[in-house]
């Protein structure tokens, strides 16, 4: 065991920091930032100069990672406020870092390479593993809980999934008539183990990317196939395309099945003889039946006091009122907001009132991505309604993509610069919605946009160039996995700024390096040698 370390290491410790790297990525964001500084110094220190040269010669095509770092520098000095462009330049540090290292770091061989996948695979694992236990071990009523799950951002960790799938799928396509039915299986499994961990995380980026590579990747093997195979690839593609569109709009068919109300025949009294409030003019909804309908403020006060912990009219963990949150609740469960209403709650039910949870829903359902696009509806339906997208993951979104369009309206060209768009923003919001606090201010969360406002058209049009440009010198999206990769994040970045968040540009950087260093050929098996 000793000597297959020893010869895997082959005294290539860039090796060593790069795997060491992988290692970390699935479970500690501040270890990535570390282990990233150490990957540059491995490979300024390892080996001597004249070696290095002749390496930045070979590998000077990653020299445009720097090149995009370059622009957020140019930008920060053009926009003359550098102390403010400090936010930005640190966040793309990446795509300064990680390249340098590939360019001056010795070369990893094939078998190296496929031992970085194969240990990325088993960090993954352990870390959905510690997810899991850590989920259930402090796992609260608190809506969308599994969110907080994993050990890095969800969202970013998303990615890491979608790449491990794919990693395996092509390992299954490449070896098929190579390996044993019961390998094959435990492929397959580990396969379907990292679905159901992204289905489990209900990030709605890393499925909309992933649903992307997937039609990508049936049109690719479409395209292969020949005659009636293709047939069937293309109306697979067109199936699983049009599977999750008929599937949301039955849901939001389902949400606009409003109850029918007759003004003049509702009951005006409750069983107990006090007089309803009936507000006709609230759009308010949950589960099809109006909120602001049965409502006894009078009678749900002095039951819900006498079995709750946390007080009527204290806060709850949402930062709302509990009155609030219980008429919505009791709304949802198809309940009268009186006693009789609040006498029908369970024990359960009570707790996830105090808990913050506002629809039954959200209750038991974890597994389900119903709540998931159930929630963005009702956010979307209330945006409308009111105008109000305040604590509205969708809404706010919707108002951040406003106030980049109409900033990049005015500065089309060369944007406002790295050191200028806080500022921007923070106009474009008082024109566009005075109702959204400033706490919420943030960028378009979409990376197109956010380079478009920073460095205008041109300038996304340079960055672009710097990103596409070594996949076409060097002929690498001959590569499969390569181009999933791209194709995955390319729609992943329509829902966030990924490429200028911390683990977004490391994963992304990383492995763009990876792909782009030399020839690759690690869909060999582990066990199998080097030609």
């Amino acid at each position: 065991m000793r000597k297959h370390v020893s010869k895997l290491i082959d005294d290539n410790w860039f090796f060593v920091s790069l795997l060491i790297f992988i290692v970390v990525l699935p479970l500690s964001q501040a270890l990535v930032s570390i282990c990233a500084g150490g990957i540059l110094a491995t490979a300024l220190i390892e080996d001597n100069w004249k070696n290095k040269l002749i390496r930045i010669k070979q590998n000077k095509v990653l020299f445009s990672l720097p090149a995009i770092y370059g622009i957020y520098i140019l930008s920060s000095v053009v926009s003359n406020k550098f102390s403010a462009s400090l936010y930005d330049l640190q966040k793309s540090l990446f795509f300064l870092v990680i390249p340098f290292a590939f360019i001056m770091g010795k070369k990893i061989n094939d078998q190296q390479k496929r031992f970085i996948f194969y240990s990325f695979l088993v960090s993954i694992i352990v870390s959905t593993v510690i997810a899991i236990l850590k989920w259930k071990i402090f796992n609260t009523s608190e809506v969308f809980s599994v969110h907080k799950a994993s050990l890095v951002s969800h969202i970013r960790f998303s990615f890491q999934l979608i790449l491990a799938f794919w990693f395996v799928v092509l390992l299954i396509q490449k070896n098929f008539r190579k390996i044993t039915f019961s390998f094959f299986l435990f492929l397959i499994a580990g396969a379907c183990y990292f679905v159901f961990f992204l289905l489990f995380q209900q990030s709605l980026t890393g499925l909309i990317a992933f649903a992307g590579s997937i039609i990508f990747y049936l049109i690719l093997l479409g395209v292969k196939l020949p005659g009636k195979s293709k047939i069937f690839f293309f109306i697979l593609a067109i199936v699983v395309v049009a599977a999750p569109f008929v599937y949301i709009l039955k849901t939001i068919q389902k949400f606009y099945d409003f109850e029918k109300v007759d003004i003049t025949t509702i009951d005006k009294k409750t069983i107990q003889g006090n007089l309803y409030s009936h507000d006709f003019n609230s759009p308010m909804v949950e589960n099809g039946r109006y909120v602001y309908l049965y409502v006894c403020q009078e009678e749900m006060k002095e039951s819900w006091n006498k079995v709750a912990e946390i007080k009527y009219d204290s806060l709850g963990a949402n930062g709302y009122p509990v009155y609030s949150t219980l008429i919505r609740y009791l709304t949802s469960k198809g309940l009268r907001k009186d006693a009789a209403g609040v006498k029908a709650l369970t024990r359960e039910d009570i707790l996830n009132i105090e808990n913050g949870i506002a629809n039954v829903v959200y209750v038991g359902n974890k597994f389900s991505l119903y709540p998931r696009i159930y929630q963005t509806i009702w956010e979307y339906y209330t945006y409308t309604k009111t105008g109000n997208a305040n604590q509205k993951s969708f809404s706010q979104r919707i108002e951040y993509a406003k106030a980049a369009i109409s900033i990049i309206r005015k500065h089309l060209w060369f944007g406002v610069g790295t050191g200028n768009w806080k500022e921007e923003f923070k106009k474009a919001y008082a024109r566009n919605n005075p109702h959204l606090n400033k706490e919420y201010y943030a960028s378009s969360h979409n990376q197109y946009l956010n380079y478009t406002v920073k460095f205008g058209v041109i300038g996304f049009g340079v960055v672009l160039f710097f990103i596409l440009y070594p996949v076409f010198k060097t002929k690498r999206y001959k590569d499969h996995l390569f181009l999933l990769f791209l194709v995955f994040m390319f729609f992943a970045n329509f829902a966030d700024s990924n490429l200028e968040s911390h683990m977004g540009s490391s994963f992304f950087v990383f492995f763009y390096c990876i792909f782009i260093c030399g020839e690759i050929s690690y869909f060999e098996l582990p066990w199998q040698k080097q030609p």
